[in-house]
């Protein structure tokens, strides 16, 4: 065979190593996008339950707080009566 005929087929074989070489780390890449798009919804929707988790809970300790307020004035009505009693 000639040199410059080997010298093309080896050019030849050698892009179409790196042609399946691009093509396989292309195929690598997209399948590690899709698991990581994947993961990020996934903590995108385990950020929203947990928002709307928060949401519940300051609801409750707001309504926690407002009862202990009430509770506080009834107790707070009750010593002053139990006071302005024995004053009297």
């Amino acid at each position: 065979m000639e040199p410059n005929l080997v010298l093309s087929l080896s050019s030849l074989i050698g892009l179409l190593g790196l042609f399946f070489t691009w093509h396989k780390d292309q195929k690598s890449t997209t399948s590690t996008i899709s698991v990581l798009q994947n993961k990020v919804e996934n903590l995108e929707e385990k950020l929203k339950n947990q928002d709307a988790a928060i949401v519940q809970i300051q609801k409750t300790l707001q309504q926690m707080d407002l009862k202990l307020t009430r509770i506080d004035t009834q107790l707070s009505l009750l010593l002053e009566e139990k006071k302005n009693q024995k004053v009297s």
